[in-house]
């Protein structure tokens, strides 16, 4: 009553201010529709004994990023297929080399490996940067300008976890039991997930946008933990079904039975189950912890609803001999942009208009040809 009062006549009180604003993120594409372009790049990679993969990609990520909506514009790729061919060409090259190294010498082996875990990281870093420093939105590049030094402290632990038991295998043939002295690490593998997770999404750009990543790297330990205990309960369930059919079968054929029911149910379950729900946990918490000054990210994928999905497309891929593979990839990118909101202080078209004004537009990757591309 009182600033009614104090306010002169005549006066008229100023709006308020606008609240933020949700946006969500959409897709026009179809199956069909990606099933010809699916079709299509096939063909030509097997006709061109893989080569033509580089171009299917591009024309994929394409066909996803042209597809994708939000607020009323849509993304855009805009990568070199020869830098993925390259990327494809060096990926060959050194799984030849980890696979067969040893084969020659240990001294040859041990190079190998010491040589692929100094360049893994750099490579990694390199293909961040071509994926997101080749996408643009409203004029505007992405990018990611997480440093050399990160990427070591980011992909070197869990590689070095991944590789050293074949190649102490590999090294002393006579001795397996050093291999287990690894084993130990993986109760670190969640923090080693979370700095990864924190080397990819606390380094995003949108034109000179940085993104900022709020989660406590403890935090990853919590579906770990319901993966292990639900794992470990399925395998003593496998262990109990295999012993009844066997002894109900008194060494007939049809012990069989039990061995094969629990790889299926056993395969079933890590795959459909943990697989999926450990996306889920991880995508929810990793996404809904990144932001950029004035938008904030949300993801709310139901872990129930993946699940299904994910087991439907196994089934029809399973049925169709895998012609369903492409409606499948589209029915989980829909599924998954479904599940993503843009909280945004105001409206996107005026945050990326302040971005662009302030010379944003070029990003990060226009300065040094985007890298190369190590993933298929």
């Amino acid at each position: 009553m009182q600033t009614l009062i104090d306010q002169p006549a005549g006066a008229i009180a100023a709006p308020p201010a606008p609240g933020p604003r949700i946006l969500s993120p959409s897709f026009s594409g179809d199956g069909r529709e990606y099933f010809r372009i699916w079709v299509v790049n096939l063909l030509l990679s097997l006709a061109t004994l893989g080569v033509y993969s580089a171009w299917a990609k591009v024309r994929r990520l394409q066909y996803f990023d042209r597809n994708t909506h939000l607020a009323g514009a849509t993304f855009d790729f805009h990568g070199n297929p020869r830098a993925v061919l390259v990327g494809r060409l060096l990926s060959v090259v050194l799984l030849a080399a980890y696979h067969y190294a040893f084969g020659f010498s240990t001294a040859f082996g041990v190079a190998v490996i010491i040589g692929l875990l100094a360049a893994f990281p750099y490579l990694m870093r390199g293909a961040l940067r071509f994926r997101l420093g080749n996408t643009r939105y409203r004029g505007l590049w992405l990018g990611f300008d997480g440093a050399i030094a990160q990427a070591y402290l980011a992909w070197l632990p869990p590689a070095l976890v991944f590789v050293l038991p074949g190649a102490l295998l590999a090294t002393y043939p006579g001795s397996p039991e050093l291999a287990g002295l690894v084993l130990p690490f993986y109760v670190f593998w969640p923090l080693m997930h979370a700095r990864l997770r924190r080397f990819q999404h606390a380094h995003l750009l949108f034109g000179d946008q940085h993104s900022g990543y709020a989660v406590k790297a403890r935090s990853f330990y919590k579906p770990y933990l319901v993966v292990f205990v639900a794992s470990l309960c399925a395998v003593i369930a496998m262990a109990l079904i295999v012993g009844v059919t066997t002894y109900l079968a008194d060494g007939r054929n049809g012990g069989l039975l039990g061995p094969i029911v629990s790889a299926v149910l056993v395969s079933y379950f890590m795959y459909l189950l943990a697989g999926p729900y450990m996306v889920v946990r991880i995508s929810n918490l990793a996404w809904s912890n990144t932001t950029f000054p004035g938008v904030r990210i949300r993801s709310t994928l139901p872990v129930g609803a993946f699940m299904r999905l994910q087991t439907k497309n196994v089934l029809l891929t399973l049925v169709t001999l895998g012609l369903y593979r492409p409606f499948a990839v589209v029915d989980v990118y829909r599924f998954r942009l479904a599940h993503v909101q843009i909280e945004v202080d105001g409206d996107i078209e005026a945050f990326a208009n302040h971005v662009a004004k302030r010379g944003g537009a070029a990003g990060d990757g226009a300065a040094d040809g985007f890298g190369i591309d190590l993933s298929w």
